[in-house]
């Protein structure tokens, strides 16, 4: 038997593609590389471009290898994107062990529920919430208990089935032992939050470019998931609008001279910038900057709120606060609209705020909340381990099986059914 390279995480966005790989550890997981890149081919959640994409793609995982000292397997891939592609639902599954007298509840048993749960082709994950013995006991982990019959209350991730096959068809022809896509909202929050939050009720906010993801935790798993298409785009855009100047430009007036709480920005503070049209330099006041930046981000936050408000419904809901990440997260002030905006407490989330020490290694990028969501793959792939085997459907004759073992893979496994089946489609494409 043969040690798996490690794990490759990919978040396609519209904006960057981010890239990371890691190895296991005792305690946890050590990033030995990771990458950004532009990301082209990718507009609003949706593959534009496949042959650009892939490029993106294609250079992200290069940037990888290039940091190693010495080349090693890319491993299994965990794939996530910025896009309105992802579901949830919560369901009941049950499971008879004996008709006659009860008996220890196997790890096996626990595994098989998840298998069956996990069954339909569009669902990419499932998370076990409780599970119920005869008594009516509600525990966490039935292991080694005694019953005649359990029954699991899971949550369902799910995604398009088109969208899935088209992520599957950009990762061909990489050398990976298994593929599997994961919901962006779980990955970003579990980058962020602590248990202590999870279990008590949280809500966690990812603002990326094009869109703003919202998810609320209970009890320690996700009870929630609302994605608006608007995110860091449009504040740029408006910032670009309003002053005449390059995108780019508006990026860097955002990000380094403005505070969304305006009113405590100087009248009098200026910032030098170049006209867009006659490319003549020009002063622009930083708290005109911030006022423009505030206006669209508390719509965007507003907005982002109408959705959360449904999950008050649930009487049992009561969230301690907001965790707001993504890269959105790094514009000056965003946690204090937040919370304004939401009327709750809120902070600003990174893998060094979340008191996690799971993972190791990328120290530079740890309390950059762009990045959450990489650290997030790792912390979540530490507690869950890869999800139950998957078989996603490429074509009308032919599967593609992206099953993982958690630490090792055969050594022969290059001359079975997933070779003879990965060269096949090759040849398709």
């Amino acid at each position: 038997m043969a040690k798996i390279g490690g794990i490759t995480v990919v978040d396609v966005g519209s904006y960057n593609i981010k890239a990371a790989f890691g190895v296991r550890v005792s305690d946890g997981f050590k990033i030995l590389s990771y990458s950004t890149v532009k990301s082209n081919g990718f507009s609003s959640g949706k593959i534009v471009d496949a042959v650009g994409l892939k490029a993106s793609i294609g250079e992200a995982l290069g940037e990888l290898q290039s940091q190693m000292t010495k080349k090693m397997p890319f491993g299994d891939l965990m794939v996530t994107s910025s896009s309105d592609v992802f579901g949830m639902k919560r369901i009941k599954i049950e499971k008879t062990l004996s008709k006659d007298k009860p008996e220890p509840i196997k790890e096996s048993h626990v595994r098989d529920m998840r298998f069956e749960a996990g069954k339909k082709e569009n669902v990419i994950d499932v998370i076990p919430v409780s599970y119920t013995l005869d008594d009516g006991r509600t525990v966490i982990n039935p292991v080694s208990m005694m019953s005649t019959k359990i029954v699991a209350d899971v949550i369902l991730v799910e995604i398009d089935e088109a969208v899935q096959d088209e992520f599957l068809n950009l990762f061909e022809g990489y050398d990976f032992t298994s593929m599997s896509i994961a919901h962006p909202g779980i990955f970003a929050a579990e980058g962020v939050l602590n248990e202590s939050e999870k279990d008590r009720g949280i809500v966690c906010l990812e603002m990326g470019y094009n869109t703003t993801k919202i998810i609320s935790y209970a009890k320690g798993v996700p009870v929630d998931f609302h994605i608006v298409p608007l995110g860091v785009y449009n504040i740029v855009k408006d910032i670009a609008t309003v002053f005449k100047v390059s995108y780019s430009e508006a990026e860097r007036l955002l990000f380094y001279h403005s505070n969304l709480n305006y009113e405590n920005v100087k009248e009098e503070e200026v910032v030098e910038t170049t006209d867009f049209d006659d490319k003549t330099k020009k002063s622009v006041k930083k708290r005109s900057v911030s006022l423009a930046a505030y206006a669209r981000t508390r719509e965007i936050l507003s907005i982002a709120r109408r959705s959360f408000v449904q999950t008050l419904n649930d009487p049992t809901f009561n969230p301690v606060g907001l965790v707001i990440t993504g890269g959105g997260a790094s514009i000056s002030g965003i946690a204090d609209i937040g919370s304004s905006t939401f009327n709750i407490t809120a902070r600003t989330g990174t893998y060094a705020s979340s008191n996690n020490v799971i993972v190791n290694g990328a120290e530079d990028i740890m309390a950059v909340p762009a990045y959450s969501l990489l650290f997030g793959a790792f912390v979540y792939l530490f507690r869950y381990g890869i999800n139950a085997r998957k078989t996603f459907k490429m074509s009308s004759t032919a599967k593609v099986s992206t099953s993982s073992n958690d630490e090792t893979v055969d050594e022969n496994s290059e001359n079975g059914i997933w070779k003879k089946v990965w060269e096949f489609l090759k040849k398709l494409v």
